[in-house]
């Protein structure tokens, strides 16, 4: 096995791609950053992709944002650990991995055995995929793209959920104004904004919903399943196949809103955080 690093989005997709296509949903993040950077997406041209491979085999597509932590799909225990391996020397001090859950618990011991580290949960999450909404009943109000003058509640609500969600992953205020202009984000109005969800980004036959968040005040009033609603029916209406978001498995009541909505469970997945020993 040997580890490719890759100069670019086009040809890590041009080894990866039927393999990552598989599993169009599972690997959705990392094929919508790599067609992002194929596209000139300023978000995403940071981005580092990476492959282990066995015979010419992709074996286990990766990717690695400088100041978040490795994305990993599926693939053999020593493929993950060859990668942290590969890693390691290059970036000593990365905070942690994300992916499904065997193949981090495999990177993530092995950078315990690498560096000394404390190895630490950070979020055990569930990935669900929605072909068809569900007849349920929306509460008052109505869905409603963000425009510019919402930005200063969109951001705040950006940071909120991320705290919420204890996520590695932040957004500037560029990006957020320009996905704003692209309408990728919604809210469910009832007298005043009440709830969001970001268009998180696609794939060929897919869309990501992210950041559903609605402030502690209004909980519990059906928002977070309306915006939902709203959200996926734009992906579905858009001619896609699919709509995809995760869920905190430590949050049964997402988990079951979400299934009531019309989502189905395709894998679980894990955030993994590194803590340098003392």
């Amino acid at each position: 096995m040997q580890v490719i690093e890759y100069e670019n989005a086009k040809t890590f997709l041009d080894d990866t791609r039927n393999r990552l296509m598989e599993s169009e949903a599972a690997n959705a993040i990392i094929l919508s950053y790599a067609e992002n950077q194929n596209r000139g997406v300023e978000s995403a041209m940071s981005t580092r992709f990476y492959c282990v491979t066995e015979d010419d085999k992709p074996l286990l597509p990766a990717m690695f944002t400088p100041e978040v932590v490795p994305l990993l799909t599926e693939g053999p225990g020593e493929a993950a650990r060859l990668f942290a391996r590969y890693l390691f020397p290059k970036n000593p001090r990365i905070e942690g991995v994300n992916g499904p859950a065997d193949a981090t618990l495999e990177f993530a011991d092995e950078w315990e055995r690498l560096t000394r580290c404390n190895l630490e949960i950070r979020t055990n999450l569930r990935l669900y995929d929605c072909i068809k909404v569900a007849n349920v009943e929306l509460a008052a109000g109505h869905s409603k793209q963000a425009t510019q003058d919402d930005f200063e509640l969109v951001k705040h609500w950006r940071q909120a959920f991320r705290n919420d969600v204890n996520s590695t992953i932040g957004t500037t205020d560029e990006v957020i104004r320009c996905h704003i202009n692209e309408g990728r984000y919604y809210l469910w109005v009832t007298e005043h904004p009440a709830s969001m969800a970001h268009l998180a980004g696609e794939t060929v036959n897919g869309g990501m919903i992210g950041a559903i968040y609605t402030p502690p005040e209004q909980r519990e009033h059906g928002y977070a399943t309306a915006v939902t609603v709203a959200a996926t029916q734009v992906i579905l209406d858009r001619g896609k196949k699919f709509a995809i978001l995760y869920t905190n498995l430590a949050n049964p009541t997402s988990n079951s809103i979400y299934q009531k909505i019309g989502y189905k469970p395709i894998t679980d997945s894990t955030a993994w955080k590194f803590t340098p020993a003392i």
